[in-house]
């Protein structure tokens, strides 16, 4: 079984949409902000057990009339088509997972699982009597954030949306889902920000082959790292004093620019001195191989 079919009504920049997936890897390229996340995350609302499944009023897909809103409260739907696969064999374990949500009875098998995130049929009324109030599409959607978001509700449907079967919890936990969400800054999300993969990467092969001595106490790798990077420092201090010296021209002009633009603050000068660590070091010389040679470095 793959997911054949991906329908999507109101969520976020989705309107409505159609999405048709191969059998096997499917590749998702789109320019920033064409909605490649907010698919991802659709695909998590039906499949990720353990993920969130409560929205708000910010997930509504918001190009819409201000008479859909009086007619009917809001609603975002997300159905996967799942189809049985080339040859598969009718008593794979996959058929038997979607055995009650079978949508179509012959073969190729399919079967339908649809995330529902509805305001209930009891609070329907108050919400026609509230939402006639509103003069404009702004004060609509103020009304459902500030009177009806609350009482929405979320249900994931096993079989024909129209039905309205539970879709049983133990087959949804079959699904294996896994979400990696983008990195938009690799500097600040890799590196300098909370999760420092990149540096603790570094920070873990720098000094490696003092580390991996099976032979040595910890004690004396300690002793051996910290030499190294006094070392390092050092060194690292030159190379930075002889930066600060080929830049001292320049740097006059740099101020003389802040002078006359009115950007410096309470004649305040900025700071050209610093430290420079082995492990950024390290990681300006990385980007210097993948420049020269194309490796990246760690693999």
């Amino acid at each position: 079984m793959y997911i054949h079919k991906m329908i999507i009504d109101n969520f976020r920049n989705f309107k409505r949409q159609v999405i048709e997936f191969n059998d096997g890897v499917n590749v998702i390229i789109g320019h920033n902000n064409a909605g490649k996340t907010n698919l991802l995350k659709a695909l998590a609302l039906v499949l990720d057990s353990q993920g969130t499944k409560r929205l708000d009023i910010d997930d509504f897909n918001k190009n819409v009339a201000l008479s859909e809103l009086i007619e009917n409260p809001p609603r975002i739907t997300i159905s996967l088509v799942i189809k049985q696969s080339l040859n598969e064999d009718l008593n794979s374990d996959d058929l038997v997972t979607v055995g009650n949500w079978l949508t179509k009875l012959d073969e190729p098998y399919e079967a339908m699982v649809t995330y529902d995130f509805f305001l209930p049929e009891k609070e329907r009324a108050r919400y026609l009597d509230n939402i006639k109030k509103s003069s404009d599409l702004d004060s609509a959607w103020k009304i459902i954030k500030h009177d009806f978001i609350r009482l929405y509700v979320h249900k994931i449907w096993g079989g024909d949306k129209t039905v309205q079967n539970t879709a049983e919890g133990e087959f949804l936990q079959k699904f294996d889902f896994q979400f990696l969400d983008a990195i938009r800054d690799v500097e600040r999300d890799m590196f300098s920000g909370r999760n420092t993969l990149l540096k603790d990467v570094l920070e873990f092969f720098m000094d490696y082959e003092i580390k991996s001595d099976v032979v040595k106490s910890d004690e004396v790798k300690k002793t051996e790292i910290k030499k190294k990077q006094m070392e390092f420092s050092e060194i690292a201090g030159t190379l930075l004093r002889d930066l600060q010296d080929r830049m001292s021209v320049g740097k006059e002009h740099i101020l003389s620019y802040a002078k006359d633009t009115g950007a410096s603050f309470n004649k305040a000068i900025p700071n050209f001195e610093g430290s420079l660590s082995d492990v950024e070091m390290f990681s300006a010389l990385r980007l210097i191989v993948e420049f020269e040679t194309g490796i990246k470095i760690p693999a």
